[in-house]
């Protein structure tokens, strides 16, 4: 088994600043679905958007953990870290069943706003949210110190590149935003790093005004 790095540690602070937007998100996903009147075909459409989008994101941020961070952590960490590893699978598989059970609830429900699809997937929700909740706790203390020696820079900013690529077009100022929302300047500058500075100054700002614009539209506020 090969021996994790000393030095230098890997930078992989954007990891928490990212998952603002998933607690953020799904933590109000129930209430969205629970609030639809019955009938409400637009405002269906609506939140099964939204929904739609963050599931998206998380998929691909999750996937791109699965094939390029997990399998490279076993091949070069202690056999005593590997059940950390592990635990990182298992809890992405627990996430990714839920979301495969709320795919076709939401397809149907998009077009009928069925009360009973409504409060299945407000539930699974409720579900989703913690075991997610579980999951980023448990990867940002557990995870992110042995990824931090186990990693080079150039493989964990590669990583990220790949999920990012997996934003849906049209959407990445509002991805953006919302990763802005709850991080404050200080992730503002870890999402922006090494761009050109005329970069840093207004793409954040695009982005946080789309974010405000479409929380306006989901939540009735530009402050969810």
């Amino acid at each position: 088994m090969t021996e994790t790095r000393t030095a230098p540690l890997t930078d992989t602070s954007v990891m928490p600043v990212i998952h603002t937007l998933f607690r953020r998100e799904l933590r109000l996903a129930a209430g969205l679905l629970r609030g639809v009147p019955e009938g409400d075909t637009a405002r269906a459409a609506v939140v099964a958007d939204h929904l739609g989008l963050v599931g998206e994101v998380l998929h691909h941020h999750h996937t791109a953990e699965d094939e390029l961070l997990w399998p490279k952590l076993l091949e070069r960490v202690p056999d005593d870290l590997a059940p950390i590893v592990h635990l990182m699978e298992s809890q992405h598989g627990r996430v990714e069943a839920l979301l495969d059970e709320i795919g076709p609830l939401m397809a149907g429900w998009r077009r009928t706003a069925g009360g009973a699809e409504r409060d299945r997937m407000a539930q699974l929700y409720d579900e989703l949210y913690l075991a997610l909740a579980e999951h980023l706790d448990a990867e940002e203390t557990r995870l992110l110190p042995i990824a931090a020696r186990a990693v080079t820079q150039e493989e964990w900013e590669h990583m990220g590149q790949v999920a990012r690529a997996g934003t849906p077009k049209g959407a990445e100022l509002l991805v953006l935003g919302g990763l802005l929302y709850d991080s404050g300047p200080e992730g503002a500058a870890k999402l922006m790093h090494g761009a050109p500075p005329p970069v840093r100054w207004l793409v954040p700002r695009l982005g946080a005004r789309a974010y405000r614009r479409h929380a306006q539209k989901v939540y009735g506020t530009p402050t969810p």
